[in-house]
């Protein structure tokens, strides 16, 4: 039996080996088919699941507008994409960047206004230390003036057309001549060549009129008083003085001492001609002391800016590079500052602390005005450039006294206003005339500064 089972098998070889195949690899078949199965299905969902996502994506897109307002909200919505959507939102962006870009430039030509540095070739820096001394020393005395030229505050004081009171000496000798001639007359007409007690009580009256009237006749004849002795400014070498003043010493000219000298001249020429302006009617006519709402400006005060000339040697290039401000360089006032000297500390309503888009002036101002129209100045200054009251203090004015000087101040109320001013100077246009020392005492790093300019 066996034997005719094994030449079955040799006649029937190959059918005997493909069952047999057939057996063994239907199991096989159906493990592997299986595994094979499920790489197929894993791969094809992870196709689907990213072309999914890819057309999610495609079929809804983020659409916004950035805020441009301090208080305004960034407008911002998901939806499927629109022709008609997308241009709507592509004008308006231009349109808004448009209107900031103006903006801009708008307050920048308005901060800047026609200030200039009166002397070329010096700022941000002269060729060399020969045209330095040179042209700075032309500078000062411009700023100072000479026998021969007005200083460029005499010459801004007379061109808004201010002026002081009558010289009392000059006023004094005309009223002597005056009182001479009169009793003279008197003598010559009188029996016993003597002038009588009426007569000199008349001519005392009217030696008071004429004196009354020459004060009356110089308020009428300019917009405001202010003396060149009233503008002043803080120096570390000096402490409060005059600002018109001849420097040190010829070597003592430095490009941020000559940019102090220019910054300081904007800064008063601003406030200024906002006394003009506030001293203006509403059909632009000047209007002379008596009427004008600001009658007198007694002082005005920069405070000191201080520049560490080897300041470049010493900063440091890391605190540089996380705007660090070092040594600002700005006065300040223990009645304003707290418990602190640095700039931005310094309280005020405005909100402003000096950052990198601009710096902040502070200027003190005592003048005398009439109280209703004091708001008048307050306004002016914001309209002459960015200034801002920030503090004030009132007292009252005694006119008997100011006309025993020599103001006359017509018939308002008058007060005396101590003022802290608040000024603020954009970067955008003044630090192409900064020297480097002045950048480097304010924080201020260019795109071509290089930061192994600096020793740590």
């Amino acid at each position: 039996m066996a034997g005719n089972i094994l030449q079955w098998i040799k006649a029937n070889l190959l059918i005997v080996i493909s069952t047999a195949l057939i057996v063994i690899l239907l199991p096989v078949g159906w493990f592997f088919s299986n595994g094979w199965n499920a790489s197929i299905r894993e791969n094809a969902t992870e196709a689907f699941n990213t072309e999914k996502r890819a057309l999610s994506s495609a079929s809804s897109i983020e659409y916004s507008l950035p805020a441009v307002l301090k208080d305004e909200q960034e407008l911002s919505e998901r939806r499927a994409p629109n022709a008609i959507v997308t241009r709507f939102y592509k004008e308006r962006k231009a349109q808004r960047e448009r209107q900031v870009s103006e903006v801009v430039e708008r307050g920048t030509s308005f901060n800047q206004a026609d200030h200039a540095v009166p002397v070329q070739g010096l700022l941000p820096e002269a060729q060399s230390p020969t045209e330095l001394r040179k042209r700075g020393l032309l500078l000062s005395e411009l700023i100072a003036g000479t026998p021969e030229t007005p200083s460029l505050y005499a010459r801004l004081l007379r061109k808004l057309n201010a002026g002081d009171a009558p010289d009392p000496e000059v006023l004094a000798n005309e009223l002597n001549q005056y009182k001479k001639q009169q009793e003279e007359a008197y003598a010559a007409t009188s029996s016993d060549g003597k002038i009588s007690d009426e007569q000199a009580k008349a001519l005392d009256q009217d030696l008071i009129k004429r004196r009354l009237g020459q004060y009356a006749g110089q308020a009428e004849s300019i917009a405001f008083y202010c003396s060149l002795s009233a503008i002043q400014s803080e120096t570390p070498e000096t402490g409060t003085s005059h600002v018109p003043a001849i420097p040190y010493d010829y070597d003592s000219i430095t490009d941020s001492l000559v940019y102090t000298w220019v910054w300081d001249y904007w800064i008063i020429s601003d406030i200024l001609r906002a006394v003009s302006t506030a001293n203006t009617d509403d059909a632009g006519v000047s209007l002379a002391v008596p009427d004008a709402p600001v009658k007198h400006i007694e002082q005005i005060r920069i405070k000191e800016f201080v520049v560490n000339d080897n300041a470049a040697s010493t900063i440091d290039p890391d605190d540089m590079g996380r705007g660090g401000r070092g040594n600002q360089g700005y006065g300040s006032d223990p009645a304003t500052t707290s418990q602190s000297d640095d700039p931005t500390k310094i309280n005020s309503y405005t909100g402003r602390t000096q950052n990198s888009a601009y710096d902040i002036r502070f200027v003190d101002m005592t003048l005398i005005a009439s109280s209703k129209d004091l708001p008048k100045f307050f306004d002016a200054l914001g309209k002459t450039n960015y200034m801002t009251v920030i503090d004030v203090d009132l007292s009252p004015v005694d006119p008997f006294e100011a006309i025993n000087n020599g103001y006359y101040y017509g018939d308002d109320h008058l007060v005396r206003a101590h003022l802290t001013i608040e000024t603020v100077w954009l970067r955008a246009w003044t630090t192409q005339f900064m020297p480097k020392s002045v950048k480097t005492t304010l924080g201020i790093v260019s795109e071509s500064d290089n930061p192994d300019d600096y020793d740590g």
